[in-house]
């Protein structure tokens, strides 16, 4: 039985995304669909998150093998601009060339081993500081001060070892196989989604990461299912639809969630509000709908949601400069979860976007990166794209003002993710369960990190 069929035999309290996109003030996009797979009821061992053994066939079957987000292709506008990439040891170097095509190769200097680049920058040529051998941006080797001593080489049998790199929307990645599958064709539908909501016209405009003392796979579950709304950030309970929202496999490599905002709750937290109750904790709660402080009156007729849509609307409008008269309510106010195995995660919708990425430092430790992407202003220059800034273990997300409101409700989320690691270390082989709709994305992952190590 599928979710629907099970809603209306009353076997989940909840109003489909579907039913709920009809009732809004304009049609929604073919692109917001369903898409269920199922994926079973099976439970997974906690040793996954916490053994070194099963991480290091992550590395070697999975990491090394799947397409990773490096950089923004704006970070290296110029000829020979650099951007240094590290993962699980790896480091690559990523390079604006003279055609303006981007290339990557191994930062590793091909006579003794010696990383070659230490620092991003403009380069005219990449020279290593011990022997000083050099090559050119195109990977070429130029120099080599003791080539008379090296009579099995010639110049051309040590390049750069390239590395496969392409690029979507602005965002290079890279893959270590060199026989992985092209990029676009991973991640569609991604690329036909992200055209609608102008992903090309968005610039970075808040980078903040910090350690997290957990396994990569507790930092991204984290954000890939919407009902942890409930317990984690309870100021939105009464007025997000987390047990309404939709789960979508897209895919292989692409889930997605839809999670409404301004409607009234399931039972289990319907507490007889208004709609003008609903929309001031909205407010109180610092919902990017309203501006803070706004002073908020509702129309005769109107719904909290209708109300907050049309109000986020026409605060983008303004901003912007574009026309978005015809897009859907869900696209301007709901959260709009997309993902990229294994680490990539981008909402889509028109107000700020939203992306998270994880890269593992080992089993039970993650450098776990939040940015923003905004849509830049209709005909004028795109803004530089913002620096990222590491914060220190001890400090806050809401220390990073960049952030808005978000910080506070990622220092809720990180408040989960070292106590998520500590209780599965203490499982041991034990099973953990997820549910079957909701988790679906979670299930999917694990599902996808099995593809791949037994291939």
């Amino acid at each position: 039985m599928n979710i629907e069929a099970k809603i209306k035999a009353g076997a989940a309290p909840v109003v489909t995304y579907r039913d709920l996109l009809q009732q809004d003030s304009r049609p929604a996009p073919e692109i917001f669909a369903p898409a269920t797979r199922d994926l079973g009821t099976a439970p997974i061992s906690a040793s996954r998150y916490t053994s070194p053994a099963f991480f290091q066939r992550e590395v070697e079957k999975m990491w090394m093998r799947t397409w990773q987000f490096a950089c923004r292709a704006r970070e290296i506008p110029e000829p020979g601009d650099t951007h240094l990439y590290n993962l699980l040891g790896r480091q690559v170097i990523i390079v604006r060339q003279a055609d303006k095509s981007i290339k990557a190769f191994m930062n590793v200097c091909r006579h003794r081993g010696r990383k070659l680049v230490d620092h991003a920058g403009c380069k005219v040529r990449y020279r290593c500081a011990y022997h000083g051998l050099t090559w050119r941006i195109d990977g070429t080797l130029e120099e080599n001060p003791f080539a008379w001593d090296f009579p099995q080489l010639e110049g051309s049998d040590i390049p750069l070892l390239p590395v496969r790199c392409e690029t979507w929307a602005g965002f290079v990645f890279v893959n270590f196989d060199p026989d992985a599958a092209p990029l676009l064709e991973q991640m569609a539908p991604m690329p036909e989604h992200f055209e609608r909501w102008m992903i090309d016209r968005c610039y970075k405009s808040a980078h903040v990461a910090k350690i997290a003392r957990a396994n990569w796979k507790v930092c991204a579950e984290a954000f890939i299912e919407g009902h942890h709304v409930i317990c984690t950030h309870p100021e939105y309970n009464l007025f997000s639809g987390y047990d309404s929202t939709q789960t979508d496999i897209l895919s292989d490599h692409v889930t997605r969630f839809l999670s409404p905002v301004g409607l009234t709750p399931g039972p289990f937290l319907d507490r007889n509000i208004d709609d003008l109750k609903r929309v001031e904790l909205m407010l109180a709660a610092g919902n990017r709908a309203f501006e803070k402080g706004q002073q908020v009156h509702l129309p005769d007729g109107a719904t909290a949601r209708s109300f907050s849509a049309a109000n986020l609307r026409k605060m983008l409008e303004g901003v912007t400069g574009y026309d978005l008269r015809d897009t859907c309510d869900a696209e301007i106010l709901d959260g709009i979860g997309y993902d990229f195995f294994p680490a990539f995660h981008l909402w889509g919708g028109f107000k700020p976007k939203i992306s998270y990425r994880f890269r593992p430092i080992d089993h039970e430790t993650t450098f776990f990166e939040v940015m923003l992407f905004t849509l830049a202003p209709k005909d004028a220059d795109m803004p530089a794209e913002a620096k990222l800034r590491v914060l220190d273990e001890d400090q806050k997300w809401a220390e990073a003002p960049e952030l808005g409101v978000l910080g506070p409700v990622y220092d809720q989320d990180y408040s989960n993710m070292r106590p998520m690691q500590e209780g599965l270390q203490s499982l041991g082989e034990q099973p953990i369960h997820f549910t079957k709709y909701l988790e679906a994305r979670c299930r999917n992952l694990h599902r996808m990190i099995d593809e791949y190590m037994t291939h």
